[in-house]
């Protein structure tokens, strides 16, 4: 797992991402270097390669092509798993159903429904 430091700063400030690729035919060598190549990419923040799993991990701001650019020229066939994008991710971002919107108003209405009484 490689890191640079959240102070570098980029030229291609884009919203960072989190990128997963599934990648055939990973090698206990491609641990090391898998990562330090996608690290030379503008706008990667983070590389980390599961060689069991055939999973890639990628934070930063490079895009889906120019990843699988770069693991096509080191000879490795990769497809796009999963794609977040923002400063939280998909995961921090609360569900919205139309019942969770229904509840939020139903509450806020009461709340002014007391507030007035009072």
């Amino acid at each position: 797992f490689l890191s640079r430091s959240a102070e570098t700063p980029f030229p291609m400030q884009t919203e960072r991402a989190t990128i997963v690729l599934k990648v055939r035919n990973l090698t206990e060598s491609d641990r090391e270097s898998l990562p330090r190549a996608l690290m030379n990419l503008e706008g990667v923040c983070n590389a980390a390669v599961d060689v069991l799993s055939g999973v890639v991990r990628v934070d930063g701001a490079a895009s889906d092509s120019e990843l699988l650019r770069a693991l096509s020229a080191l000879g490795k066939q990769a497809v796009v798993v999963t794609h977040t994008r923002g400063a939280g991710g998909a995961a921090a971002r609360p569900p919205s159903s139309s019942a969770a919107m229904r509840a939020k108003l139903f509450l806020r209405l009461l709340k002014r429904n007391a507030n007035c009484c009072s």
